[in-house]
């Protein structure tokens, strides 16, 4: 079994020393392999975050990342490339990425990154990961919503803003403190994105989404999910 913070880092390049050295820094335990040599081998599970360090987005890289997501949706998926067009980085993040960090590397918001996958995983040790929302159900394990008939998929920030908002189940959340989960970075450039992601949510959980049951909006911009703590939810 994997230690609780295992890292695997796919390198492009030889020299991943720098990198190395800050993974080390949040005392996480780093397991490296060259990205070039990933073709078909499916992905091992138990790792809390899985960065890929390349010189620029590829098609190779989108399919690794379609295969980790296909055998292991939960895992965070972090990649750090160079300067690239935003048409490449926006494909890789709608891949399905948690995050296109640019080199060279602003260490404090990989810090963060690697921390908020820390709480992401090890929050997977927590006894609800199946929460009913009416008909439907959001299985965080699966990263979906699951109801009769139809399966919604899940991006991985949609599930990680559900994961944080259901460890504090009907509770209200600020929404900096999504903002830090997932950046990292100074709140208040990240709460007009936080709006967006929670509109899109709204239209995966919610039946009418203009009037929200499950997906609550608090005053002075606070969140809430609004669910029933009972026998499915200690599944």
């Amino acid at each position: 079994m994997k230690s609780p913070r295992a890292l695997l880092l796919y390198e492009d390049e030889n020299d991943c020393e720098l990198l190395r050295g800050l993974i080390l820094r949040e005392s996480c335990e780093v397991e490296q392999a060259p990205f070039e040599t990933q073709t078909d081998a499916a992905p091992t599970a138990g790792y809390c975050l899985v960065l890929f360090d390349v010189r620029r987005p590829t098609m190779h890289l989108l399919d690794v990342i379609h295969t980790w997501l296909d055998e292991q949706p939960g895992t965070p998926l972090v990649v750090i490339g160079g300067r690239t067009t935003q048409v490449d980085r926006i494909a890789v993040l709608e891949a399905g990425v948690n995050a296109y960090l640019t080199k060279p590397v602003i260490v404090p918001e990989l810090a963060a990154r690697i921390r908020a996958a820390l709480r992401r995983f090890r929050s997977r040790d927590l006894p609800r990961r199946q929460l009913p929302l009416g008909a439907d159900t959001l299985d965080l394990e699966a990263r979906a919503i699951r109801g009769p008939g139809h399966n919604v998929r899940l991006t991985p920030t949609e599930c990680a803003i559900l994961e944080h908002l259901a460890s504090h189940a009907n509770q209200t959340v600020p929404g900096t403190d999504l903002v830090k989960m997932l950046w990292g970075a100074d709140p208040q450039k990240g709460v007009h994105s936080i709006r967006l992601f929670i509109r899109k949510l709204r239209q995966k959980l919610e039946a009418d989404p203009a009037n929200p049951k499950y997906l609550v909006t608090e005053p002075k911009g606070g969140y809430r999910l609004q669910v029933s703590l009972g026998p499915l939810g200690d599944s």
